[in-house]
């Protein structure tokens, strides 16, 4: 789970834009232990400072992979990108 350090939502979105690769790996990650457990909603990180969660509904599993998929690429987290299209298919069926 990833933690931010971030004070307020732009703070939060500045350092959420400079570990863009992090976050998108630690999202499909998080998307794809939760297709794999049937659970209806992941958390993917915490702002402790504003209590805040930063999570993905159900609803938003497939467009949350088909988003991150690039950037796992270019992460180089070859595995991560196959399971990840492999949920993309099933969920698009």
């Amino acid at each position: 789970m990833l933690e931010f350090n971030a004070e307020n939502l732009e703070e939060l979105e500045i350092e959420a834009a400079a570990r863009a690769h992090e976050v998108s790996v630690e999202v499909t990650k998080g998307v794809i232990k939760a297709l794999d457990n049937n659970v209806d909603k992941v958390v993917i990180g915490v702002l402790a400072t504003l209590d805040l969660d930063l999570s993905v509904d159900k609803e938003g599993y497939l467009e949350a992979l088909e988003t991150n998929l690039v950037r796992c690429e270019e992460s180089e987290e070859f595995e991560l990108c196959k399971e990840s299209i492999k949920w993309i298919k099933k969920l698009k069926e």
